[in-house]
């Protein structure tokens, strides 16, 4: 299933993407988001039996982030081998966390506000992990089992600021600076399942700046849920990206330049795509 959060107005549901007469539609679920359907134990359940109801273009729908506010969101440093191998790190032997407020999110299609202090601006697109199960201490069944389905993410990142501060968080945490979406795609429709096999890019203005394949992700979605929950307490809706893979300017040292009216795509092959103008702060 593909399952979005839509904005109608001052309100929003969750929708499943599906073939209306030959053309895709959004049918609405009996649910205000996605949040909500996957702490219904039933909802993906529900979800995949909904045949009837109120539809929505998609051309003209407003998308949110596929979960509106997610208790935990748990990012992965360095986790593509070629990543690792351009930095001239050493693979880690345990996936490097740090984390996200949910206030950091906007949907898939909102302006990236670039703040008036923010001076070498880079974005990175994520394979991104959206929790269905309360899970903690799993095992590898357990961990598989709690993944709902997968996402895409752009982490904008004031590259500046991260090196300034010497840790990875303070550079992407400010608001609404995190695109998210448009799809929740559960694992059953990609190539690998709860491993997805596909590949993953980033645009500027048509530029590609950004590619690779999720083959070469050093810890998979499983064994990156498995960490995280040694930790935490996983919980439905819950977010984990799991890291980026290659950008040739940031990884030569090069600074990274978005600027207001730039647009920035990061797209996820079979999951969406993250479509973005950076707009200057008022």
């Amino acid at each position: 299933m593909y399952l979005a959060t839509i904005r109608l107005g001052s309100t929003t549901t969750a929708v499943k993407r599906i073939d209306n007469d030959g053309t895709q539609a959004l049918l609405a679920l009996e649910y205000p988001d996605l949040g909500a359907l996957l702490a219904d134990p039933d909802g993906l359940a529900t979800a995949a039996a909904a045949t009837t109801g109120t539809t929505y273009a998609i051309d003209t729908a407003d998308f949110a982030p596929p979960v509106l506010d997610p208790d935990k969101v748990v990012c992965v440093a360095h986790n593509y081998g070629d990543h690792i191998k351009r930095l001239g790190l050493n693979l880690p032997q345990h996936p490097r966390l740090s984390t996200k407020f949910s206030s950091a999110l906007i949907g898939p299609n909102d302006p990236i506000v670039k703040p008036a202090d923010a001076h070498a601006l880079d974005c990175a697109v994520e394979l991104t992990i959206i929790i269905g199960k309360s899970v903690r201490h799993a095992d590898d069944d357990e961990a598989a089992a709690a993944i709902a389905g997968f996402t895409v993410m752009n982490d904008v990142t004031d590259r500046s600021l991260e090196f300034q501060a010497e840790e990875w968080g303070l550079g992407n945490i400010w608001d609404r600076s995190t695109p998210m979406g448009p799809y929740l795609v559960t694992p059953d429709e990609l190539p690998g399942g709860v491993a997805p096999r596909t590949t993953l890019s980033t645009t500027i203005d048509g530029t590609v700046v950004q590619s690779g394949d999720t083959a070469d992700l050093h810890f998979d979605p499983v064994h990156v849920v498995r960490r995280v929950s040694r930790f935490m307490a996983l919980e439905p809706g819950d977010v984990i990206a799991t890291g980026s893979p290659s950008s040739p300017a940031h990884d030569h040292g090069e600074d990274a330049h978005l600027n207001p009216g730039q647009k920035i795509v990061a797209a996820i092959d079979g999951i969406g795509a993250c479509h973005n103008t950076v707009i200057a702060a008022r």
